[in-house]
């Protein structure tokens, strides 16, 4: 047996210039991959933009859902290996925020400039009285690291929203908001716009939605759920006591064939030789949306939140809770719904794992909380570049996931004309208007005098 061993060891020692290279190459890919993808993302050039409200907003959430279409049109990959692996091409990503300075509330885009014009004419499409500038970037109001915080006499709590179940079960959308009743009608964004104006003088809270257009293939990825769905059943009779369906006594001539219900589709019901087999309303409700939500373009998301304020004023319960609740009006408990992602919030306790330096890891979370937001950066997709980005005490945590067009406009859209906002966000007074007719393109002071 010891001959074996030292024999095997021998070859091992002797081939080392092949097998070592075979351990090393997956960290070596990953490594390189990495780093071409930063230079790429580093060369990239993002334009700040501000969307300022009229008076009034007649459109509902889906004129939203259509300039995201636009925004998911815009997607690219990496076609070739020469740009995925030299030119580290990565999907471009934008930034959906809605941010409350001292209870002002204001909705940014951040997109890449090239691409300026293009989200501008997206929103003026769909939103005639919306103005969309460019502005500056109001991460710079933002302490730079929690060491100036500190000075300032700043605390924060921050933390990612996740979703609870697979990205297939939608949450609820604006359409299960919309009513026939005009009195009944409610826009979701009112609840979040009543937290953000709680929030006091000298206090900011922010809500970043990172956001990159994914492949439609979404749908062949959760095809097996799709089908666990429709073949989801329940007996109907000799099962449990239950009276028996007229029939049933005899299977020798009950092959399996559909049965039509009055009202229903001719899945809803099948006779399985003692049994019949259905889904319940709810079952069929559910599949129904699943699929649905799974024929609409999606978008890998990440959900960032940070709430800034002066020690003696610093009341976490606000965010904490607050944005929690303005979350749960998503939910529903037979599709989806938002939870904290736990990993990510600044809140750690003695009993926490890995139970040592309580305070030293809060610090951590905190500083990572801060840098990844003002550095609107996705997270790494290679393991190394995963590895790298995390910091002592605290690893890489945030998860992105997807969710659809709809999902998302439901999530971020200007506040329709049933939210009281003029309290909070301040409205556009004038609404802009084309050039008069018969302007002359061409010509000189003269003839440009009789349109002033």
């Amino acid at each position: 047996m010891q001959g074996i061993l030292n024999a095997v060891s021998e070859v091992f020692w002797y081939a080392w210039w092949l097998w070592v290279p075979l351990l090393l190459f997956p960290l070596f890919e990953s490594t390189w991959l990495f780093w071409r993808q930063q230079v790429f993302k580093h060369e990239l050039e993002f334009v700040h933009m501000e969307i300022r409200i009229p008076r009034e907003v007649t459109k509902s959430p889906r004129a939203m859902e259509q300039v995201l279409m636009t925004v998911h049109n815009l997607r690219n990959a990496p076609a070739d290996p020469e740009e995925k692996w030299w030119d580290g091409e990565v999907t471009r990503w934008y930034a959906l925020e809605i941010v409350s300075f001292g209870g002002e509330i204001h909705l940014y885009v951040r997109a890449w400039r090239k691409q300026k014009e293009i989200i501008q004419a997206a929103f003026f499409a769909n939103y005639p009285d919306v103005e969309i500038v460019e502005t500056d970037d109001y991460i710079d109001r933002l302490p730079a690291s929690v060491g100036e915080m500190y000075k300032s006499g700043y605390d924060l709590w921050g933390s990612e929203f996740i979703l609870e179940r697979e990205p297939a079960y939608p949450i609820r959308s604006y359409m299960d908001f919309e009513s026939p009743d005009e009195e009944k009608q409610f826009d979701p964004m009112s609840t979040f716009l009543e937290v953000l104006g709680k929030v006091k003088r000298e206090e900011m809270l922010c809500i970043q939605y990172l956001i990159r257009p994914a492949s439609m293939k979404w749908r062949d990825k959760y095809q097996p759920l799709v089908e666990a769905l429709r073949t989801r059943h329940q007996k109907i009779g000799g099962a449990g006591g239950a009276k028996p369906t007229i029939g049933m006594e005899f299977p020798h001539i009950l092959p399996t064939f559909p049965v039509k219900q009055s009202g229903g589709d001719e899945d809803a019901l099948r006779v399985i030789g003692r049994a019949i087999m259905t889904r319940t309303p709810g079952e069929t409700d559910v599949l129904k949306a699943v699929e649905e939500n799974l024929s609409l373009p999606p978008f890998e998301t990440l959900i960032r939140f940070v709430y800034l304020s002066p020690k003696e004023l610093y009341f976490d319960t606000l965010p904490r809770r607050g944005l929690r609740g303005a979350f749960n009006q998503y939910a529903a408990a037979d599709l989806n719904w938002f939870e904290r992602n736990e990993r990510i919030s600044t809140r750690v306790k003695i009993w926490d794992f890995p139970f040592f330096f309580p305070h030293a890891r809060l610090d951590c979370r905190k500083s990572r909380v801060l840098a990844d937001y003002r550095a609107r950066e996705i997270p790494p997709e290679t393991s190394v570049g995963k590895i790298i980005r995390s910091k002592f005490l605290h690893w890489e945590h945030s998860r992105m996931f997807l969710l659809s067009v709809r999902s998302l406009a439901t999530l971020f859209h200007p506040p329709t004309y049933q939210v009281l906002t003029a309290p909070h966000i301040k409205r556009v007074e004038s609404r802009k208007t084309g050039a008069p007719a018969g302007l002359a393109i061409y010509g000189g002071e003269e003839e440009m005098e009789k349109f002033k």
